[in-house]
């Protein structure tokens, strides 16, 4: 196994030109231009992560009965705006307004709700009021989700990188970190062809829960959370409820055998203020025992103590030509607490 490397990221900067990490392609599946409205009962609730879902009975009881599968954002973000799992009460007649299946499937992605009392329900960070005049009761605020909520108070943000961080949506590398593209080896593309040949591979179901490599997970647009626990610092990912411990005692020495997991294994100190993690971590495809690769980050926080910056460097001979670099921040936003990602969630049905 090779040994952890000190490489400094800055000098990095002008090895990669950089590009926007997309989140995942849904729009392949939900036409964004398209616009459908249907109303129906309530037939059942999934409150889950990284969608919830909703079934909606048209024209229940009858001859022309069509169960609606609905789609819509992560529990994290619609908490935010001020929607919980007991918004939308089950067996409620509703009206809902989305985005429609470009399949033509009985399935939308969700942006709006009327209840039955005439309030609406904003589901998108994208959207206003649809149905409802400003006089009109709403619920789902989108304003924190974009930053538009702020700790005016110099004296109450954080003084260390150590507390809760959010994504701010649509904010160029917050949203999605933005990266360098990568220069893959001989080797790295014939083992992404067998692949795909053998029908492995490529960016997991928008639906799956299965672990992802937790410097994948730092990518995701999820908070986080810095914690300092003494000899060690955990960084929690809400995503998929990522927990990476970054040992911080410079005489222990790193495993002989570094698990073969999403996790790996990583060291830290601080430069200054800013905590500088190394990291090894498996990856598949290697050859002769080279089963890992190394990153180096950095993680700082802003003059303005109002957001954290993240900066990574993927170092993988084997796979990859030069380093690759990757950048993300977060914001502060004043009373965010980290939630349990929840994948499986809560189902309530007629």
């Amino acid at each position: 196994m090779k040994m952890l490397r000190t490489l400094t990221v800055l000098s990095l900067l002008a090895l990669t030109s950089m590009q926007v990490n997309a989140h995942h392609a849904w729009a392949a599946i939900f036409d964004a231009d398209g616009d459908i409205e249907v109303e129906g009962i309530v037939s059942k609730v999934q409150w889950k992560n990284p969608h919830i879902q909703l079934q909606v009975t048209e024209n229940q009881g009858t001859s022309e009965e069509v169960v609606w599968t609905i789609e819509s954002n992560a529990t994290s973000r619609l908490t935010s705006m001020g929607v919980t799992e007991d918004t939308v009460p089950l067996g409620a007649q509703v009206k809902i307004a989305g985005f429609p299946h470009r399949q033509g499937d009985t399935q939308i992605f969700l942006n709006h709700i009327l209840l039955p009392d005439n309030t609406e329900v904003v589901m998108s960070r994208t959207a206003g009021r649809r149905w409802t005049d400003e006089a009109g009761a709403v619920i789902g605020d989108i304003s924190a989700l974009h930053g538009g909520v702020v700790e005016q108070d110099f004296s109450k943000r954080p003084t260390s990188i150590f507390g809760v961080w959010n994504v701010i949506y649509d904010a160029e590398g917050s949203h999605r970190a933005l990266r360098g593209n990568d220069d893959w080896t001989d080797h790295a593309v014939a083992y992404q062809e067998a692949q795909r040949a053998a029908g492995l591979g490529g960016r997991p179901d928008r639906h799956d829960c299965t672990p992802r490599s937790a410097i994948a997970a730092m990518s995701e647009p999820y908070p986080i959370e810095i914690v300092d626990l003494g000899d060690t610092i955990e960084i929690r990912v809400h995503f998929l409820d990522t927990v990476r411990v970054v040992h911080m005692d410079p005489a222990k020495p790193i495993p002989a055998v570094v698990p073969k997991d999403h996790l790996g294994y990583s060291r830290g100190h601080w430069l200054g203020d800013t905590l500088m993690v190394e990291t090894i971590i498996y990856r598949e495809g290697g050859v002769d025992g080279d089963d890992y690769m190394q990153t180096h980050e950095s993680f700082h926080l802003s003059a303005d103590h109002n957001r954290l910056s993240n900066s990574q460097v993927i170092v993988d001979p084997l796979m990859r030509k030069t380093p690759r670099l990757a950048q993300k921040w977060w914001e502060y936003t004043p009373g965010a607490v980290m939630e349990a990602y929840n994948c499986t969630g809560s189902i309530t049905e007629n």
